[in-house]
């Protein structure tokens, strides 16, 4: 490996320059020329990613300035931004390397997600950080559908329970692509918990956009124990908008006041969004406050 020397400062102005004529016609060679890992950093990254758009032609500059000054972060993005199935074997062989900045790695391998083992990507998914489980994530969507709905949740569990927002909904939006009962189950049950606000938001919204049985049935259940807070109120809108489960919400408020577990005033709202009134379920008019 060739140990690199800073290049003048003058030289990065010109580099600049270049590559900020409209349009660039920079060749791909031509910018493997410029490259340089004494160049400031941001001048690396513009190279780099007009590089990689060069798709097949960015392919041997940037294996050979790899060749030639090894994997740096910026290269390895480089070689993914191609697209090509070379650059993904080359890429796939680094995995075994503890040198390599694993983030970058991994990020770089987003469009061949398929070609991770799955090992590789539970590791990512259970690291402490939130910039890793997030690429962990981006590459588990390609495995989602090969997977059980019990090996999917068991390998999302661990981002559910993070406290990071970003993480937590990232395997909300993952989940909600399936609309098996354990996983649909598991997403009323962050409903149930007290979890951050932008969660709880994005659980309820997966769930009005499953729209099956189960989920509307699980709607229901999570407004009938968060009556009387503030919650209550965004659950009666997310029910009141499955227009195609009219008739399924009518009978369960029907059976549920009969049940005296709900009163006519409460489920009233949630039959005028539904374009009904009380006395179509309950035969009555609500009492008024």
């Amino acid at each position: 490996m060739i140990t690199a020397e800073p290049v003048p400062g003058a030289a990065d102005a010109l580099v600049w320059q270049c590559l900020g004529q409209r349009p660039c016609n920079l060749t791909a060679p031509e910018l493997a020329r410029f490259f340089h890992p004494g160049r400031p950093q941001e001048l690396r990254l513009a190279l780099v990613e007009r590089l990689g758009m060069h798709n097949k032609r960015g392919l041997q500059p940037c294996l050979a300035l790899i060749d030639r000054y090894g994997p740096l972060p910026e290269l390895l993005m480089a070689l993914g931004m191609t697209h090509q199935p070379s650059a993904r074997d080359a890429l796939l062989r680094y995995l075994d390397d503890p040198g390599i900045d694993r983030l970058v790695l991994l990020r770089s391998l987003a469009g061949w997600g398929r070609q991770v083992p799955l090992p590789v990507i539970q590791e990512a998914l259970q690291h402490p950080s939130q910039a890793m489980r997030l690429a962990g994530m981006d590459l588990l969507q390609f495995h989602a559908r090969l997977l059980t709905a019990h090996q999917l949740l068991h390998l999302a569990e661990p981002l559910l329970e993070d406290i990071r927002p970003p993480v937590a909904i990232a395997a909300i939006r993952l989940l909600q692509r399936r609309n098996e009962p354990l996983l649909v189950g598991r997403l009323a049950q962050v409903l149930q918990e007290d979890s951050p606000e932008p969660v709880w938001e994005a659980a309820l919204r997966a769930l009005g956009s499953i729209g099956t049985t189960t989920s509307i049935n699980l709607l229901l259940e999570c407004w009938l124990t968060r009556r009387g807070t503030p919650k209550a109120v965004e659950l009666l809108h997310q029910l009141g908008a499955q227009f195609r489960h009219q008739h399924l919400l009518r009978q369960r408020l029907r059976h549920l006041l009969q049940e005296d577990k709900v009163t006519a005033e409460e489920v009233a709202p949630l039959l005028t969004g539904l374009g009904g009134a009380p006395e179509d379920v309950s035969g009555s008019q609500p009492e008024r406050a």
